[in-house]
């Protein structure tokens, strides 16, 4: 493809500006035990009165701090820094690392989709899904931004900059140690897009997402084009900063190939172009996570395959069986009937995310993300952990 003599120009000069970024960047010391928020600007007061109270455990280390795009951006270009302010300044207080998660997908503005001048144009897509795959047959609708849609991207860009500018004159910069690298969202922080079917779910409330997204020209090659944006975006707003990715290891995009048709059987791995593409944009500075952990269940492979192959490091958050009454955790399966953890079974927990290829390797996890309400119930449990987490030495990935 032809390049101007001007656009060739600014490519090398954005490509040096993340060779330099690269060279001065000593990544923080990313270890420990932190508390996963959900919303802040979200939850009940009891549930921020728990958020907080978990803080001043002894063992934990940092906050997952988590506010939707739609609280901090109401209207285009007009922020809200209320929350987001609180929220640091308390970490900040309390001597806390900050994992600072900012959520699209069912958080994304309805400005975005309005026409300009109030809103940017861009087209949304709505969907109806079902946690765990339909499995507790609950359904949920949503309305999404096409991920390689301008008028997002431009937007999403615009977020990152205001937000990184406001942290700086706030003086809470610095105490963000690492950012979760989001836009591609449904209703949480993990990389995902609606992918389930009335048939792949049992659920006649759930809608064919499939055929939403060839209507609307998915291609994986549209995907990762995304999400180079999006990373340059958050590289250009947080240069300094290590990131973590949360995956979902299956089924966490729809099935359409590149050339539009439907893949029959088993689909390739459409986590891994992406993946790679961070891995070599962030050496040292890129976590792969999983949000899922269950005492007697192996850690997700795929964590472990990306800090083998891509030099990745490793980390991991409980499960939250019990997330609709405020509990957390549970340490069984199903979903559907699972039983609340013990001192004993939390520990376990803990310990397959710490060890995620067992004590005798030398493989570890950065941290591990708990929920406000174990963390309260197992203080015993959380200093242990800590201890594992960050008396060992550290160990970025292993290379086979």
């Amino acid at each position: 493809m032809w390049m101007s003599r001007t656009g060739v120009a600014r490519g090398a000069a954005f490509l040096f500006f993340l060779a330099c970024a690269a060279v001065r960047v000593q990544a923080a010391d990313l270890r420990g035990i932190y508390v996963y928020s959900s919303d802040v600007a979200q939850i009940s007061k009891g549930s921020a009165n728990n958020v907080t109270t978990s803080l001043s455990v002894p063992g934990v280390d940092g906050i997952v701090l988590v506010i939707g795009w739609n609280a901090i951006e109401p209207a285009m270009g007009q922020y809200q820094w209320t929350t987001l302010d609180l929220w640091t300044h308390r970490a900040v207080t309390l001597g806390k690392k900050i994992d600072l998660t900012i959520t699209a997908g069912s958080d994304t503005p309805s400005w975005l989709f309005q026409a300009a001048p109030s809103g940017a144009g861009a087209m949304p897509l709505a969907f109806t899904i079902s946690p765990h795959g339909g499995a507790t047959g609950v359904c949920d609708s949503e309305t999404l931004a096409v991920p390689w849609d301008a008028a997002f991207l431009n937007r999403w860009d615009a977020l990152l900059a205001a937000v990184a500018a406001h942290l700086k004159s706030d003086g809470t910069y610095n105490a963000v140690t690492l950012l979760r690298i989001t836009g591609v969202n449904r209703t949480t922080d993990e990389l995902r897009l609606p992918a389930e079917t009335p048939q792949s779910t049992g659920l006649a409330c759930v809608s064919d997402a499939v055929s939403t997204w060839q209507q609307a020209g998915f291609r994986p090659s549209l995907l990762l084009q995304a999400w180079d944006q999006i990373t340059n975006s958050f590289l250009k707003s947080f240069p300094d900063k290590s990131f973590s990715v949360a995956i979902i290891p299956q089924n966490a995009f729809p099935a359409i190939g590149e050339d539009g048709s439907v893949i029959k059987g088993t689909s390739p791995d459409q986590n891994q172009p992406l993946l790679s593409l961070a891995s070599h944009k962030l050496p040292a500075r890129l976590i792969v996570q999983f949000n899922f952990l269950m005492p007697g269940e192996a850690a997700s492979s795929t964590v472990i395959q990306a800090a083998q192959t891509l030099g990745t490091m490793a980390a991991f958050q409980t499960n939250n069986y019990f997330g609709s009454t405020g509990q957390g955790a549970a340490c069984s399966e199903p979903v559907t009937n699972p039983t609340p953890c013990t001192d004993l079974t939390f520990l376990a927990l803990l310990q397959t995310g710490i060890y995620p290829l067992g004590q005798g390797n030398a493989l570890r996890a950065q941290y591990i993300e708990v929920f406000p309400a174990n963390a309260n119930a197992f203080p015993g449990d959380i200093l242990a952990a800590h201890d594992e987490l960050t008396i060992v030495p550290r160990r970025r990935a292993v290379h086979h």
